[in-house]
This record gives structure tokens, C-alpha cells and sequence, in this order.
């Protein structure tokens, strides 16, 4: 029997002691090791897809827009997307498919002064991190590796479009 052992490292964290000097990328790679962590988790537990809500309907006669309903999904990459309330989407303008998909984003918000370098005293610096939804249109969804999540699949019939009812939305792995 072979009693040699073999070691695959594949993730380091942070290491607190007393008395250490922390800077900001060391709260960086620590929210970093967490979210990772937490992404790959969603992905290899549950997949991608609804989780809850996200319903996507329309009134029947002289509709201009569709509305989602609040809900949750998670992306192909793990990344927990959240509408908290319905969202009105006007039609597309032109095409004759074109598929709703929901996507996850993240932005810099918040400007606060920061020490500036060379006597630069305006400089600022974002002190949040803001996570959002974004909805849009696609003509084609034969992507291998998509982004984000389908909600519904539109088709324009006769110069009206319409949610096709036999499209299958994605959900993510039963429990």
C-alpha cells in the first residue's frame, strides 16, 4: 500500500493575527473568497435558473409591454440575481423571436474623499458596491456558455408580439 499522501491545494483565505496590518485588498480577498465560494456552491447544488417568481405575462389584446413578476434566479456563474418588485419591459422594437433574459451586474456607487496623491485633494473613491438586475432582449440564444437567465421566448405574429406559451423556463435543480 502506498501511505504517501497527495495534497491539492486549490484556494487560500486570510489568516488573522493579532497585531496585523490589514489594507483594503485584504477585505477584498476576503469577501472574494466568500462570494466565490458561495457561487460555486449555487452552481454545483442547485444549477442555474428561477428560483422563485419571474413569471413573464402580458394582457391579451393591445399589450405594449410585458410584466415580470418579483422572484429570484441564479446565473450560470453562481451569482444570485433578485427582482424585488414586477418590472414593466416594453416590447422589442423590431424581430421576429427575441428572448426576455435576466442578467446579474455590479457597479461602484458612492464617492468618498480618499487621500489623493501629488496634491490632488478632490479625488474620490467609491465606498459601495451596488448589485442590480438587467433585463434585456436577444434574437438568439444558441450561445454554449450563456450569461445570464431566459425568462421567456416572445415571437412576433402578424405585427403583434406574443409571450410563446410552450417555451420552458430553466429552474433550478429541485430539492
Amino acid at each position: 500500500m502506498n501511505s504517501q499522501q497527495i495534497e491539492t491545494p486549490f484556494r487560500k483565505r486570510r489568516k488573522y493575527t493579532y497585531g496585523m496590518v490589514l489594507g483594503a485588498e485584504d477585505f477584498e480577498q476576503e469577501f472574494s473568497y466568500f462570494s466565490d465560494r458561495l457561487k460555486w456552491l449555487n452552481r454545483m447544488l442547485l444549477g442555474y435558473g428561477t428560483v422563485e417568481g419571474l413569471e413573464v405575462t402580458s394582457s391579451e389584446d393591445t399589450a405594449v409591454s410585458i410584466l415580470v413578476q418579483a422572484g429570484m434566479a441564479i446565473d450560470p456563474q453562481g451569482n444570485e440575481i433578485l427582482l424585488p418588485s414586477g418590472v414593466e419591459c416594453p416590447f422589442p422594437e423590431e424581430g421576429k423571436v427575441a428572448y426576455l433574459v435576466l442578467y446579474w451586474a455590479e457597479r461602484d456607487t458612492d464617492p468618498v474623499p480618499a487621500p489623493g496623491g501629488e496634491g490632488d485633494e478632490s479625488q474620490t473613491v467609491p465606498s459601495r458596491v451596488e448589485e442590480y438586475a438587467i433585463l434585456k432582449y436577444e434574437a438568439d440564444q444558441s450561445n454554449e456558455k450563456p450569461a445570464g437567465v431566459v425568462l421567456a421566448r416572445l415571437e412576433n405574429v402578424r405585427g403583434k408580439w406574443e409571450i410563446d406559451k410552450k417555451f420552458s423556463v430553466r429552474k433550478v435543480k429541485a430539492q
